[in-house]
């Protein structure tokens, strides 16, 4: 155990013997992320609040890659927030700007034209798959009166390696780099084409290693059915019902 890599640490495979984990990006040694993963500052601070089962998971999340890559976001795991005391604490604070990062609706509030600079822009983000982030937001009443920040999707998402409710439904690490770019639109950051590279680079490179994966011929590949297929190409999953999720507000 001497020379593993520092901060990653084994786990037990079925039928015995050992692989190395990263305990920081949560994937398999041979495959980390963390080389890929920026440190970029930004003046909006993210609020990641993550759904318990999305916390569990291994390998293709892209809440924990955006949170690492943004120093001074945060992580918060639970369902229902209301009473939570960090999430309270800034949404009682005067000096915040407080915002929502999901889709719109009709009852949601109208994104307002921005208070005075010297707030600070704390922006929420639901962390979970669309049925659980659904019921995070159901339960989350303290939520429901934030205004929600639109965001203009024109491309399909590229996260072809998980079945969406449409293919315009975004990643977390995608909407978080749309946010900042809209922000930016309006004066509030300083995002440019560089720093999306940075951003998205471990999401894209996770990516292509599973579809690798994915593609490899032969009996020990985990996916039977072969490729991903395009956005364009999938049907909806039975989650979206038929219904079109859009963040523009």
């Amino acid at each position: 155990m001497a020379d593993r890599p520092r901060g990653r640490e084994p786990i037990l495979l079925e039928g015995g013997g050992f692989r190395a984990w990263c305990v920081r990006c949560r994937r398999p040694g041979s495959t980390c992320l963390c080389a890929d993963i920026p440190r970029l500052s930004v003046r909006t601070r993210f609020v990641f609040l993550m759904h318990p089962k999305e916390a569990k998971k291994t390998k293709n999340g892209s809440g924990r890659i955006t949170h690492l890559a943004l120093p001074g976001s945060e992580l918060h795991v639970g369902v229902d927030f209301r009473g939570h005391r960090r999430v309270e604490e800034l949404l009682a604070d005067p000096g915040n700007d407080c915002r929502l990062l999901y889709p719109a609706s009709a009852s949601a509030p109208p994104a307002p034209a921005g208070p005075p600079r010297s707030c600070d822009l704390v922006l929420f983000v639901l962390d979970g798959t669309w049925p659980c982030a659904k019921k995070m937001m159901r339960l989350s009443t303290n939520l429901h009166a934030l205004p929600r920040l639109p965001l203009d999707v024109r491309e399909p998402s590229a996260f072809v390696i998980k079945h969406q409710p449409d293919r315009f439904c975004l990643a977390t690490i995608e909407a978080v780099d749309l946010a900042l770019r809209t922000l930016a639109a309006a004066g509030r950051e300083a995002w440019d084409e560089a720093a999306s590279e940075r951003l998205l680079r471990p999401f894209h490179r996770m990516i292509a290693i599973e579809s690798a994966h994915a593609a490899a011929p032969g009996p020990k590949t985990y996916r039977a059915s072969g490729p991903f297929k395009r956005p364009e190409e999938r049907g909806r999953s039975r989650s979206g019902s038929g219904r079109r999720i859009t963040w523009s507000g």
